[in-house]
């Protein structure tokens, strides 16, 4: 069944299917995307969550998710793969339906897709593309934290050849 997905002002009803999709999961959910910025939305953010803790096995395919994104998802059982940027963006649900978000600029209220409930031969085709894309050379498997800015430089601190000592404060004011 198709259903399409026309733009609204904070994309609400793409988000409202791409949700009402995830809480049907049963095995696995599999997300070929950009940025990763639907997470940031709390509807969705939860509903991956509730899936996690049925036990449905999550893994991303993303081409520049910002590390904390990373580190929220991996923290909570998501494996997520980084690799080179892709046209169209999907969320595939056991292995037979999908929702496809059209490319669009990176701002609310202009996205559109199309919604398929139970077309498993075409979700079979997305599953070889996300395993296609998992496979490239390119793409990582990542883990959390190693890349984080903050992590980094907390392990690590850069010298800027600038004295911290906070010890002789009070000479600085008299």
């Amino acid at each position: 069944m198709l259903t399409k997905i026309s733009p609204s002002p904070t994309d609400e009803i793409f988000r409202k299917h791409v949700k009402e999709l995830i809480d049907t999961a049963k095995k696995e959910i599999l997300v070929i995307a950009g940025e990763l910025g639907s997470y940031k939305f709390p509807d969705l953010k939860w509903a991956m969550r509730r899936a996690l803790q049925r036990g449905i096995k999550i893994r991303i395919y993303a081409t520049n998710p910002t590390q904390a994104v990373i580190n929220g998802l991996v923290d909570r059982g998501c494996e997520i793969y980084v690799g080179e940027k892709i046209k169209d963006h999907y969320l595939i649900v056991d292995a037979k339906s999908w929702v496809h978000s059209k490319p669009h600029p990176p701002i609310l209220g202009v996205r559109e897709g199309e919604a398929h409930i139970n077309e498993p031969q075409k979700a079979q085709k997305l599953v070889a593309q996300f395993n296609q894309l998992v496979l490239q050379a390119k793409a990582k498997k990542t883990a959390q934290w190693n890349q984080d800015p903050l992590w980094t430089a907390l392990q690590n601190p850069p010298d800027w050849g600038v004295e911290t000592d906070s010890s002789r404060l009070e000479e600085e004011f008299l």
